[in-house]
């Protein structure tokens, strides 16, 4: 079968198509005829060798983690899926692959796609939508009556947690330009560089951080004591928030039933709108790859497919 494939780390990375042996399913495993595979920044991370501490890669690898498409075979004890059913999910990256004709991966990584949830669209949740559900939900806990500040609220994870963000919390983004496309708009927007930001900062029960960097230093200084964040892009500084008298994290997403089940439903009932992403076909996978690593191209890009056996 055809898969996108680099052969090292790099800022610009080697990929071409090539040609791979198609993967049999093992004991727990299904294969997946892939219809539409998303790219994220955590792609580019590890084309980039950033990420090496926690995603070591083997060469040659092929990206991609997010897909959907329709179960083609199944192994040994797997039981609550079946050939030919829709299902979307999310690789592990170290083993990638969903960039390709079709993909193998534990059964426990994919669910069925609701009916009315496109593959286009379904590829687009598992990252950064995953992250952003068990953001809000698993570490801060974001409740009703609280105040929630989104850091970095203009991107994909951003974008996902404005929408997911429960109904009785104040909610405000900062961003460098106001948009989105939530069902419901935030209480407030502030740029990153107004003088509001710090009060926003000061104000907030929660903060989920997708910016790092000079503004999660200043907001981690401004946080109240007893205060909540949840950082996806680096660390904080674990000193820093313990002088603060804050509670921080540090997510790396990991890939279950339960969130692509939820982030699903949310799909399906209007609730979670991704940003439409331009879409190429799999025999442009490389060039798209190459740009989008290098940064010539930004915005939700997905893979579409129609190969596998």
């Amino acid at each position: 079968m055809h898969a996108l494939l680099i052969d090292g780390y790099a800022p610009v990375p080697s990929a071409h198509l090539g040609t791979v042996a198609d993967g049999r399913p093992g004991l727990g495993e299904v294969r997946v005829r892939v219809e539409a595979a998303a790219l994220n920044p955590l792609a580019a991370k590890l084309a980039r060798g950033d990420m090496t501490g926690w995603f070591p890669l083997a060469f040659p690898y092929g990206p991609g983690t997010d897909f959907a498409g329709e179960v083609v075979a199944l192994g040994e004890d797997v039981t609550d899926l079946q050939r030919g059913d829709p299902v979307f999910g999310r690789s592990d990256p170290v083993a990638g692959g969903a960039m390709a004709e079709a993909v193998v991966v534990p059964a426990r990584f994919v669910t069925r796609r609701i009916a009315g949830l496109d593959a286009v669209t379904a590829a687009c949740l598992p990252t950064p939508a995953g992250i952003a559900h068990q953001a809000l939900f698993d570490h801060l806990h974001v409740s009703e009556g609280g105040t929630l500040l989104i850091l970095g609220a203009g991107g994909a994870v951003g974008r996902a947690a404005l929408q997911l963000a429960p109904g009785g919390v104040e909610v405000i983004a900062c961003a460098g330009r106001q948009g989105g496309n939530a069902p419901t708009s935030p209480t407030q927007w502030v740029r990153p560089d107004d003088p509001d930001v710090l009060r926003a900062v000061a104000e907030a029960d929660y903060v989920l951080d997708c910016a790092g960097g000079d503004l999660q230093r200043r907001a981690i200084a401004a946080m109240r004591p007893g205060a909540k964040l949840a950082a996806i892009v680096t660390p904080a500084d674990e000193a820093a928030a313990v002088e603060r008298g804050i509670e921080a994290t540090f997510l790396v997403l990991e890939t279950r039933l339960d969130t692509l089940a939820a982030v699903a439903d949310a799909a399906a009932r209007g609730v979670l709108r991704p940003e439409p992403p331009a879409v190429f076909g799999l025999e442009e996978s490389a060039a798209a790859y190459r740009d989008y690593v290098a940064e010539r191209r930004t915005g939700k890009l997905v893979m579409t497919a129609g190969g596998g056996r």
